[in-house]
């Protein structure tokens, strides 16, 4: 049960959306788009790289021991730092992206340390232990969840009875306020903070409930209790102003929750069990949903008023990402896709396989300005999708 890998997780896909549109190669060659640069030594991890500003940061594991790396987007190497010990136990390596904020860089490891370092140099501001400073209990596939923000405050899930999700200071680690939740382990998605009118909601998972929060007390102002106890929820929440979508895998598929003005209620618009990607994400593009099916192995276009199916893609399961107005799939099986969306049909472009790399394609793709990341395992690739005639 691979439940824990939402790698390439939200704050990597805020900040890697290209300004102005960017218009993509249709046709790629067998041996697929030219490749820009090529990173090698990694170690082991399914997190994917965060670009801010002018730097690209990404995490790994080697020898028990976590690493950062931060490079140019060239690909050249500016430093690398130890950070501490890392998940070596099921599926070795880091399971969260980096997290910038401003000039400072936050970690979370899979035992639950979250670190606070300075973007440029990489030195350590403050360290929160989620198990021994918070009485957090370690998820089964450990701690996978990044750090969100809200202003000062950032926004963690250590599980446990007391303090199931908290809010810290983002400058020093201190504790803000406490939730006791549902009293389970964390979940491994990323969470979403909803900003209404007069209140914000942070939307996160525990292992069998989705959770409403309010940001700003930690308040429980609503749960959703799943229906299928088999698996933790791994996919980031959507949310078009008036439904949160949520997808919590094999056995519970997706679900449409009203939220009420206030925020202090939602009621299920409806449920699709074939919609029930385990953690590639889905992304909301025009007039419909998109994802992969594990019942179907396939990608699915879902209209987001009713929950129906309108279209389906042969192409394996795995994760998703947005690039312009076009999709790139990236499966499990090394294969990515470029997939035309159009009024929810979906027509595939063009197709190659990754090659280079080690262990399972988890991680999730990041496409900026005309750049496709792909980490796979040891390796971090860098793929140039623009037309020949803008490059």
């Amino acid at each position: 049960m691979l439940h824990f890998l939402l790698a390439a997780a939200f704050p990597a896909l805020l900040l890697a959306t290209s300004p102005e549109p960017v218009r993509l190669s249709s046709t790629w060659p067998p041996a697929g788009p030219p490749i820009l640069f090529e990173i090698k030594g990694l170690g082991n991890g399914y997190s994917s790289p965060l670009i801010a500003s002018d730097r690209l940061y990404v995490t790994g594991e080697t020898d028990s021991t976590g690493y950062l790396f931060s490079f140019d987007l060239k690909g050249k190497l500016i430093w690398k730092i130890p950070y501490g010990k890392e998940w070596t136990i099921q599926f070795p390596g880091p399971r969260s992206d980096p997290s910038v904020v401003d000039d400072l860089i936050y970690l979370t490891t899979g035992h639950g340390y979250i670190l606070c370092l300075e973007r440029q140099t990489g030195k350590k501001r403050w360290l929160v232990n989620m198990v021994n400073d918070l009485g957090g209990v370690v998820p089964t596939f450990g701690y996978s969840i990044p750090a969100i923000f809200d202003g000062d405050k950032l926004f963690c899930s250590p599980g446990g009875e007391k303090n199931n999700v908290v809010a810290l200071d983002r400058f020093t680690g201190k504790l803000i306020w406490s939730s006791p939740g549902k009293g389970e382990t964390a979940g491994y998605g990323t969470p979403l903070l909803i900003i209404l009118q007069d209140r914000k909601i942070l939307v996160t998972s525990s292992e069998f409930f989705i959770l409403g929060l309010d940001a700003s007390t930690g308040q429980l102002l609503w749960s959703y209790e799943l229906a299928f106890k088999g698996e933790v929820p791994c996919n980031t929440p959507l949310f078009d102003r008036k439904n949160i979508y949520w997808i919590a895998g094999p056995g519970n598929g997706a679900v449409a929750a009203k939220l009420s003005p206030g925020g202090d209620e939602i009621s299920v618009a409806w449920k699709n069990p074939l919609f029930d990607t385990f953690f590639g994400d889905f992304i909301h593009i025009g007039d419909h949903l998109y994802g992969s099916s594990d019942a179907l192995r396939q990608y699915l276009s879902v209209n987001p008023a009713d929950g129906t199916i309108s279209d389906s893609l042969s192409f394996g399961i795995g994760s998703i990402t947005r690039a312009g107005d076009m999709m790139i799939a990236y499966n499990q099986r090394g294969q990515v896709g470029l997939i035309r969306p159009e009024e929810g049909n979906m027509t595939l472009v063009s197709s190659y396989r990754v090659t280079k790399g080690t262990k399972e394609h988890f991680s999730h793709p990041v496409f900026h300005e005309g750049i496709l990341f792909i980490r796979h395992g040891d390796v971090l690739l860098a793929f140039n999708l623009v037309a020949n005639e803008q490059k």
